[in-house]
């Protein structure tokens, strides 16, 4: 079989290397032609290439069970696996820069003997009788037997076999900054990111590889404070007014190793294989990835969804063509559908905190605020805990939401920490 991967992301090589090796024929498409010779890399086309990953353990499993060497060459490349305290052996997450963990891939990627990489774009399929054949690149055929479409949160391959994207924008937007932790000072070693969230915002530090780590600041899209947060002095004078961030934005202790990043237009989106559940969008033709969810990065779970259901694609691509497109559908409705769900109910909840509204007791109340909840009751662990780590779905929150509830009717509010957003940047634009 010869099987066309369009889109060379951590997804789309993930199931390149998997195909390779089970015995097929694979042709990479993508517009990044890689790495300069300097060793600097600038992703075409890919906003989030130098912004924050969550490599949870849902990842390091699926590439332990796929491809053990890749996981053992991004550890001696410097990438950190986080064990959960007390529990040796279960990985909560792997910790490295996406520009480390994409660079290993595709080594690994083009030292396979059966893949071929092309540099081009891929401007549609082509079809017959509703089997694609191939796809057109660059205005020349490439024919195939099978097409895997991984292009990312921008691509529109194929958009003309499918229905509507469920979902839509996330309101938020985040600023954020590599450091590397100066010699002789602790690195941020910790087993999680570290989450808080504040009046009108909330941040986040995530660590990476080789004694490097992300700060970042979450806020509304339309914040006035935002043009001054995208400066250098504007952000680190922000960061260090925040409590939470501001021992990992200290220059004494960690060096900016890149300048202030923007990540904006983020969305939570849905959508199915082909135009409606139970119909494929053409025999052969199967879509990965981003082209199936996006989330708001923030919690760090697409590719913890994206990376198994690429492996359960691998596990059943020898099957029927139609069977394999509604098992993709059927697990993508089980598995990541309920994380989407959360993200936008979530999501719109924690925008309106930001724009100073209270949670309600009355509304469906959102997974972060039950498990803040959580914090005053020990006994809840086991539920938030699984929920947390992502080794339970949503769902099992729903036991603790009229609980959570009555908390909030009794005066309990979820805790915020820092000074208002307002004052990170007092000189803003317009004051």
């Amino acid at each position: 079989m010869k099987a066309l991967v369009i889109g060379a992301g951590p997804v789309g090589t993930f199931a390149a290397i998997g195909l390779a090796r089970r015995g097929h024929e694979v042709v990479v498409v993508d517009r990044d032609p890689g790495p300069a010779a300097d060793g600097s890399w600038h992703r075409a086309g890919v906003m989030q290439g130098v912004a924050p990953h969550a490599w949870r353990g849902h990842v390091v499993r699926a590439m332990q069970e796929e491809m053990p060497d890749v996981v053992e060459a991004l550890c001696a490349a410097g990438a950190r696996i986080g064990e959960m305290p007390g529990m040796p052996g279960l990985v909560t997450a792997m910790f490295a820069r996406r520009p480390l963990v994409e660079r290993v891939l595709r080594e690994t990627a083009q030292a396979e003997s059966t893949l071929r990489w092309i540099t081009g774009h891929a401007e549609s399929l082509l079809l017959d009788d509703q089997q694609v054949r191939g796809v057109v690149v660059d205005g020349d055929p490439l024919w195939g037997d099978v097409v895997v479409v991984a292009t990312g949160r921008a691509g529109r391959l194929g958009d003309e076999l499918r229905g509507p994207s469920a979902g839509g924008s996330c309101g938020t937007s985040y600023i954020f900054r590599t450091y590397r932790t100066r010699p002789d000072v602790p690195a941020f070693d910790s087993p999680f990111p570290s989450f808080a969230v504040g009046p009108g915002y909330a941040s986040l530090v995530m660590p990476a590889d080789n004694r490097t780590h992300h700060v970042l600041l979450i806020c509304p899209s339309d914040a006035a404070e935002l043009p001054v947060l995208r400066t250098a002095d504007g952000f680190e004078g922000a960061a260090a007014a925040v409590p939470h961030t501001a021992p990992w934005a200290d220059p004494a202790a960690h060096q900016a190793i890149t300048d202030v990043q923007v990540g904006g237009n983020l969305t939570n989106t849905y959508r199915l294989q082909g135009p409606a559940l139970g119909l494929p969008p053409a025999e052969g033709l199967y879509y990965l990835g981003d082209s199936v969810c996006t989330l708001n990065p923030a919690n760090g779970r697409s590719l913890a969804l994206h990376v198994p259901h690429a492996k359960f694609f691998l596990d059943h691509v020898d099957g029927d063509p139609t069977d394999v497109s509604l098992a993709l559908d059927q697990w993508a409705e089980e598995h990541i559908r309920p994380w989407w769900a959360d993200h936008v109910v979530t999501d719109a909840s924690l925008l309106r905190r930001f724009h100073g509204e209270d949670v309600s007791p009355d509304e469906q109340l959102p997974s972060d605020v039950i498990a803040a909840a959580a914090a005053l009751h020990p006994e809840w662990m086991p539920i938030v805990g699984p929920f947390g780590g992502m080794f339970a779905g949503p769902e099992v929150l729903d036991q603790l939401r009229e609980p959570v509830a009555q908390m909030l009717r009794d005066g309990w509010l979820p805790p915020i920490e820092g000074p208002a957003r307002e004052s990170l940047v007092p000189s803003r634009v317009g004051t």
